[in-house]
């Protein structure tokens, strides 16, 4: 690995290679719930417009009349004032500075200080990014309009029988999307070890090279028709005898899909070239008799609780990793779990001893110090990938996973061109036999979709 070359693949601006890439998917832009809703053609309220910020573009997010919501740039095409303070008027968002009118696709609807035979209006329009509401989420296409993608019908955003818990999108990591994600989720032995070894005693491994005549922990990353995957058959040294299958997949272009029967579907979204949004959404079916699993009960009891997870958190300072520091073992009231272990990983690869921030420039990771073993075989399997999907884009190609259909024109008909679900094969499944396990275990990507939807009908 060269420092030079990973600085290129970080930054994902427009019209950076990996910013292309992301570009070319639907990708959350919001919490619905976070967005407030428009009455009538007067004021709207609170939270209505919001800013957001995402692939280092600063944006206008706002919800018009019927409730639809539209994604422009923050700044007014006339002479730069954030729409932000803008007002909502049925369709439109009406700029404070001079009354221009522009409606949810850029257009100039109104320019009050011009004459009215004017067709000056004609000649401005304000960038502005098609947007879709699904799930508990407000999605939105950034790339070539030419280009837009089916919109993918994953079984988390669009399944009826059950119930559906939301993050609310609180948690922002002080690193880059790959150091967030991709370098995180096909890593096991992190995993092993930051989540597990440092957490308490005496430590009880789950995965291992062999001991006292066990065979290793088998262990392997692969392609899959939307991404990577990676499939562990993990084991504790107290039941030597069970087994528990653990399968997690990367979803491309930055997403993590996970827990038994794929339940949870989490975006890590990259604001600018070194910070990352999460968004996350559980999908909790019902059981054979119509009731919620105990585990969804306490998805939605911890919307309330205090504590932060990656799914919801709030007020949390910029510095809170730095403020825990060594205590975080001990009690702190803001260490909680895998959040904390994996922010102080990956923030500390490139923050500054100086100021405890991250700079993409002057204080990136050095790869070219970096000694990489065999445990880093999903790390570098992620990476090959992703720099695949840069040629592709490059070369006029569609990145992995994009569905199309040359008649979408709309973000209406990239919802309705989506006719199949998308089945993940994520799971989590205990106390096997060694056979049990091994057979899941060697089956393909394809043999475990196969699997997994022949025994699932409808939207389940």
């Amino acid at each position: 690995m060269r420092t030079e070359e990973e600085l290129e693949l970080v930054r994902v601006g427009p019209g950076t290679p990996s910013g292309e890439v992301f570009r070319r998917y639907w990708l959350p832009v919001e919490v619905s719930a976070n967005l407030g809703g428009a009455q009538g053609n007067s004021f709207s309220g609170a939270r209505n417009p919001i800013r957001v910020k995402m692939l280092g573009e600063n944006l206008l997010l706002y919800r018009d009349s019927s409730a639809r919501p539209h994604l422009l740039f923050e700044h007014c095409a006339h002479r730069g004032t954030s729409l932000f303070y803008g007002r909502v008027e049925g369709d439109c968002i009406r700029c404070l500075y001079h009354g221009w009118l522009y409606d949810g696709d850029g257009n100039v609807v109104e320019m009050p200080g011009e004459p009215p035979d004017s067709r000056f209006n004609e000649k401005v329009k304000q960038p502005a990014y098609p947007c879709v509401e699904v799930g508990g989420l407000i999605f939105a296409y950034m790339g070539p309009p030419a280009l837009m993608p089916v919109f993918p019908r994953y079984h988390q955003l669009f399944s009826t029988r059950g119930v559906r818990v939301n993050g609310n999108g609180g948690y922002t990591e002080h690193c880059n999307v790959f150091q967030a994600l991709h370098d995180n989720n096909l890593d096991p032995w992190h995993g092993e070890i930051a989540h597990g070894w440092f957490r308490s005693a005496p430590v009880v491994g789950t995965m291992h090279w062999g001991a006292d005549g066990a065979l290793a922990t088998p262990l392997k990353f692969e392609r899959t028709p939307w991404g990577t995957r990676m499939v562990v058959l993990k084991t504790k040294y107290e039941h030597p005898a069970a087994y528990e299958y653990h399968e997690t997949h990367t979803v491309w272009p930055a997403q993590r899909c996970n827990f038994s029967g794929a339940r949870s579907m989490k975006w890590a979204i990259p604001v600018d070239d070194i910070h990352t949004r999460w968004f996350t959404v559980d999908f909790f079916p019902f059981d054979a008799d119509g009731n919620l699993p105990r585990e969804a009960q306490r998805a939605v009891e911890q919307m309330n609780n205090p504590m932060p997870n990656i799914g919801h958190a709030h007020d949390l300072p910029a510095d809170w990793a730095q403020q825990v520091g060594s205590w975080w073992n001990y009690g702190h009231p803001w260490r909680q779990g895998n959040i904390w272990e994996d922010e102080v990983a990956q923030q500390t690869q490139s923050a500054c001893h100086v100021c405890d921030s991250p700079h993409i420039n002057d204080n990136f990771p050095d790869f070219d110090r970096f000694h990489l073993g065999v445990s880093d075989e999903g790390f570098l399997l992620n990476r090959k990938v992703w720099r695949e999907q840069m040629i592709n884009v490059k070369e006029g190609l569609d990145p992995i996973g994009v569905l199309r259909d040359p008649s979408i024109r709309t973000p209406e008909e990239a919802i309705r061109a989506a006719r199949e679900v998308v089945r993940i094969t994520s799971d989590d499944i205990g106390h096997l036999t060694w056979d049990e396990g091994m057979r899941l275990f060697n089956m393909t990507p394809e043999e475990r979709i196969a699997m997994v939807t022949g025994a699932t009908t409808g939207d389940r």
